[in-house]
């Protein structure tokens, strides 16, 4: 897995200092990979616009927040705030909250995501219903996209889902990789659970791994298929399906690994 994670992380470092990442919620998915090259996708459940906790929240300024303090020459001590002080220390928190929510919001526009705002999360949730495959998407509020995602396509080269438009950076929910050989490599880096598809390779990063978006990814990816399974990575290995054999991978935060299998057609 060392080849995705490095990669990943790489790529998606700086989504990584803001936050901002799009990512699994609550699914089920399941491919379908035949003989014969031919393959159907689907995944249904959530897709979730990760945020920095601080990007959308803060709370609303509150006049206890004020902290002030006077010396006596020797140390500082606890003291009521004035008037002045507790407008100067609110004007300062609410600009600070407004610079943070802009920083972010301008990361994730410039990575090809929608605002952080509900207006421009549902006109995109219209705009990726006019893209193959998309059979519903509706913005629920609060980051989260309820999806209904059906593809039916060919494994004569590589297969990334989701492909969102304007965005050409993305942690694949599941990828197909032709080999020379015939065989397909069946991957789902961001079907996994606790701190998510990067956290091995970012374990040596140091601060800038720190604060990175916690995967909320928990549902079953099942892969079901008539060719030859070479190498998997489940729990408990193949079983007998009427097609053929299936696979599957329960996803949720204990989870850790990042579901692979190896298939000659």
């Amino acid at each position: 897995m060392h080849h995705w994670t490095k990669r990943l992380f790489a790529l998606a470092a700086p989504l990584l200092l803001t936050g901002c990442l799009w990512g699994p919620g609550h699914f089920n998915s399941g491919l379908t990979l035949r003989k014969d090259g031919g393959f159907v996708l689907d995944y249904r459940g959530e897709i979730v616009l990760q945020l920095p906790p601080d990007a959308d929240k803060g709370a609303p300024w509150s006049d206890d927040m004020a902290a002030c303090s006077i010396s006596d020459g020797k140390q500082m001590h606890p003291h009521p705030c004035t008037k002045a002080q507790i407008a100067t220390q609110k004007e300062g928190y609410e600009k600070r909250a407004a610079d943070k929510r802009k920083e972010s919001e301008g990361m994730a526009k410039a990575f090809g995501l929608p605002g952080l705002d509900d207006e421009s999360n549902r006109a995109f949730a219209a705009k990726l219903s006019k893209y193959s495959g998309w059979r519903s998407v509706i913005y629920r509020g609060r980051g989260v996209f309820d999806v209904d995602y059906h593809f039916e396509g060919r494994a004569t080269q590589d297969f990334l889902f989701p492909a969102l438009p304007d965005n050409n950076l993305i942690i694949p929910f599941v990828a197909l990789r032709r080999r020379t050989d015939g065989s397909v490599l069946v991957t789902a880096p961001a079907f996994t659970g606790g701190a998510g598809p990067m956290s091995a390779a970012a374990a040596g990063a140091g601060d800038m791994a720190k604060g990175g978006p916690v995967s909320r990814a928990e549902g079953r990816f099942t892969v079901i298929t008539d060719g030859e399974i070479l190498t998997n990575n489940s729990e408990d290995g193949a079983a007998p399906h009427p097609i053929g054999r299936q696979l599957h991978w329960d996803v949720s935060p204990a989870s850790n690994k990042i579901p692979e299998t190896l298939i000659r057609l």
